[in-house]
């Protein structure tokens, strides 16, 4: 690797230990904490992930090599790709590769070496009968168990028979695809791989396990290339004498030149080689526990059962050919509305997989002029439609952005149609795909954040000149949501195909063809009675699907019977019937495990029907991290009633209903959703309550308070709806605050009536002393009123003396007068007397 990255944590893999390097990239040891497990991860140099073809190719590569079921091919857990390269996660062997049992010239016995052959041979028969040529086989990637058992792994490079290079850029873009030591003639020449180029390459290493010794040693890459087009391998017997002569014609043919005089597929290679081994007296087979026979049982079960077709199906999507020529002619209208296309139909009517496996392939083929060229991303909305927009743009980018995209699409009118012109070579095309753009409705809670969404899908594909186009599907039962909004309702009026139901020929096409595919034989009684019960039901798809899986499950060897259909339950009873016998033979504990995921599994419907929901995986095992969940969570999966995947951004696994169908046909579902619902609408809130408060980093203003925490608190006391830790977290956390509030409120309560008890006593004193003062002053007031009293009345007494003087005075003035006048008037009566007298 040009940049060593041990040690680092990319998107929840903790890459521990380099295990091996190549030209592409490095193999490293990994640690998934979400899931507890070590795993593999390949990781592909930005040099090759980020080539034009590489970014068109892989998703729809790595997609066709995880639908790859064999128990000898190594699992492909997971995988995306970004500008940094691109990641496949595997599972991780410890016994090493076929390489390292092979060094220091060491041999392989004949009945190891055809224990390995049936192995292998088993796993490269599922591969091309899904359409996936290895095109890189080599006993580096034969990895090895404890036992010796042999796993074909790193389909990386693997290519569907169907791809083809469209001109002579791709070519030099692709280069020479397997290594030089194992490589095909038609590879070196860059002819039309096929599955007998795998042939070519096997007996390459058939040669090498019985002889210790590769046939062309010691040769130079130029050396080896001129070798396989134009030398025979050696003569096996003169290297290995002890094998029969028989031995070495099975692996001369194996390894023609022509493709056309090689085995026509490899468990015919594996058949002759067992031949020419047992012609030899000298060879005993008893030990060999597998055999190439056990392998022809294995078949492709061509039936998708609860699932949606995706692309890498489209080999068995028969049907919906009408559907799609019409999709694609609307695709090729040149009207200003002609890049958006919404393709609308009741639940279970299969408007994802007309899109995923039946327009999407021809639009890589070039079904349009120019259309094998076009990027393509698909993305689901989730909770958050622009996050998943976001991570969807980003897989396909070819140079990186000018700016974040995030801050873009959420914060500008033309954010899509910008994005998509900073990502995209100049002359690049984009087509989005969304598939259950209901979401946007159900699962979005912001009414700003949903307008803007659709405001924003809406310019990017009317503006003149976008490099965009967008098909949405969307269920039939929420085709008023969108109306709603102004100018995407418009583009609604204009652009919707409804998806009908299939004709009786359509049917009949759907069920035959893709057993015919891989070679099974079906009774037409069975196909007349499929028909016949499906054809007037609404949404009947998936349950046609599922029998057609458990018919198959039942088949007998390789006839498909009435008699498994009738077994089965029939088209409208198979579903119920699976998820009832499943539940049955459960105990107790994992009944209830059981219960508790499934209420936690659906939308409940607002005026619609309930909907399937997308959970993390980690919110199942945070209700209980019991084995028995792993239990169920397995059993549900292998019959395919639920579907797994995983997040865009964290790669967290993710688990969901595999369809709708199963909530609309399982009673025992419809109970426990109609006698919990109250309790699953209150336990949304508080999750969802919950995760506001996580995302604003547990502010306490985020928390329950006063009637809703006693609401909250009262119903979590009450239910048997088991809650993750988070929500035990965010309502502990609530009441703590909530107590503390109150504590808090007592505290203050207290503080402020011991505040009142100073300010009274504080009163109390200033009373006092305004009382002491008060007396003091009337003490001082009486005494100086006394003495103002006795003044006053020294004053009175010395006014009243003065008056009673002044009185005294008077009369003794008033008497003097009247003596005065007394006198006068006896002297005057002195005079008048005298005068008498006189």
């Amino acid at each position: 690797m040009a940049v060593e990255i041990t040690g680092q944590v990319i998107r929840g893999y903790e890459l521990r230990e380099q295990l091996g390097a190549g030209g592409m990239g490095a193999v490293y040891r990994a640690y998934q904490a979400a899931v507890g497990r070590e795993v593999a991860v390949k990781v592909i140099l930005p040099a090759f992930a980020n080539q034009l073809e590489f970014i068109r190719r892989f998703e729809t590569e790595a997609q066709l090599v995880a639908r790859l079921e064999h128990p000898f091919i190594v699992p492909l857990f997971d995988y995306w790709r970004d500008l940094e390269g691109a990641y496949l996660v595997m599972r991780l062997f410890r016994g090493g590769s076929l390489r390292g049992a092979l060094e220091d010239g060491k041999r392989y016995s004949p009945e190891a070496t055809l224990q390995l052959l049936d192995q292998i041979a088993g796993a490269l028969v599922v591969a091309h009968r899904n359409n996936v040529i290895h095109r890189d086989l080599k006993p580096d990637n034969i990895l090895l168990d404890d036992d010796g058992n042999a796993f074909l792994t790193d389909f990386g490079i693997a290519k569907a028979t169907a791809a083809k290079n469209t001109d002579g850029d791709d070519d030099e873009e692709e280069g020479l695809a397997g290594s030089p030591g194992y490589m095909s003639p038609e590879q070196i020449t860059l002819s039309p791989v096929t599955p007998r180029t795998d042939i070519y390459s096997l007996g390459v290493i058939l040669y090498e396990l019985f002889t210790g010794t590769h046939p062309f040693s010691n040769s130079s890459t130029t050396e080896l290339i001129v070798h396989h087009l134009n030398d025979p391998l050696p003569d096996l017997t003169l290297s290995a004498p002890e094998f029969p002569y028989a031995l070495n014609e099975v692996i001369q043919r194996a390894t023609a030149k022509d493709p056309d005089d090689r085995y026509p597929d490899v468990l015919t290679l594996a058949a002759a080689l067992r031949q020419a081994l047992q012609a030899d007296d000298r060879i005993s087979l008893d030990d060999v526990r597998f055999s190439t026979a056990e392998f022809e049982l294995f078949a492709v079960n061509p039936y998708k059962g609860l699932r949606p077709f995706e692309e890498a199906d489209a080999a068995d999507f028969y049907g919906r050919e009408t559907l799609v020529s019409l999709l694609l002619e609307r695709l090729q209208a040149t009207s200003a509305e002609a890049r958006f296309l919404a393709v609308v139909g009741p639940s279970g009517s299969g408007k994802s997989s007309v899109v995923k496996a039946g327009v999407l392939p021809a639009l890589r083929m070039g079904a349009i002029p120019g259309s094998e060229r076009w990027f393509i991303a698909e993305f689901v909305p989730g909770t958050d439609p622009l996050q998943a927009l976001e991570a969807a743009l980003l897989s396909i980018a070819v140079t990186p952005p000018t700016s974040p995209l995030k801050q873009a699409l959420r914060t500008q009118q033309r954010g899509l149609l910008d994005a998509a012109a900073q990502i995209l070579p100049p002359d690049g095309e984009l087509l989005l795909v969304i598939d259950q753009f209901e979401e946007v409705f159900t699962l979005l809670e912001s009414e700003a954040e949903r307008a803007h969404f659709l405001h924003l899908l809406r310019v990017a594909v009317i503006t003149p000149g976008s490099r965009l186009r967008l098909i949405v599907t969307l269920r039939a039962d929420f085709y008023d949501r969108p109306l709603n909004y102004e100018g995407f309702g418009a583009l609604m009026r204009v652009r919707t195909e409804v998806v009908l139901p299939l004709s009786t020929e359509e049917l009949e096409r759907a069920i035959s063809a893709p057993a015919e595919r891989v070679g099974l034989w079906i009774e037409p009684a069975l196909i007349a009675a499929v028909v016949g019960d499906v054809r007037e039901e609404p949404g009947a798809l998936p349950l046609l699907q599922y029998v057609l899986t458990e018919v198959y499950e039942r088949r007998d060897g390789r006839t498909l019977t009435l008699a498994a259909y009738q077994a089965s339950g029939g088209a409208l009873g198979a579903l119920a019937r699976r998820a009832d016998e499943l539940y049955a033979q459960m105990d107790a504990p994992s009944q209830a495990i059981t219960r508790q995921m499934f209420l936690r599994l659906v939308t409940l419907g607002e005026g619609a029907e309930d909907t399937r929901r997308r959970v993390l995986r980690s919110e199942l095992t945070a209700i209980t991290r019991d084995q028995a969940l792993e239990d169920v969570l397995n059993l549900f999966g292998k019959y395919r009633l639920l579907s797994f995947d995983r997040d865009t951004k964290t790669r967290e696994p993710t688990i969901e209903v595999a369809h709708e169908a199963l909530i609309r046909e399982w009673s025992r579902l419809r109970e426990w959703l109609f006698s919990s619902r109250a309790d699953v609408r209150t336990q949304r809130n508080l999750a969802s309550s919950a995760g506001d408060w996580v995302a604003n980093q547990r502010d306490d203003s985020y928390l329950l308070n006063g009637s809703r925490l006693t609401s909250f608190d009262e119903w979590a006391t009450g239910t048997d709806l088991a809650l993750t830790p988070l929500e035990h977290d965010y309502l502990n956390a609530s009441r703590t605050h909530g107590e503390r509030e109150k504590q808090a409120e007592i505290a203050q309560a207290a503080y402020e009536a011991q505040l009142q008890k100073q300010a009274n006593q504080r009163l109390i004193l200033l009373v006092a002393v305004l009382a002491a003062a008060f007396i003091g002053a009337l003490v001082l007031s009486l005494f100086a009123f006394n003495q103002s009293q006795a003044a006053q009345d020294e004053r009175n007494n010395a006014q009243t003396q003065v008056a009673i003087a002044a009185t005294a005075a008077y009369d003794a003035q008033t008497q003097q007068s009247i003596t005065e006048r007394e006198a006068a008037i006896a002297r005057s009566l002195a005079l008048a007397a005298s005068a008498d007298q006189l």
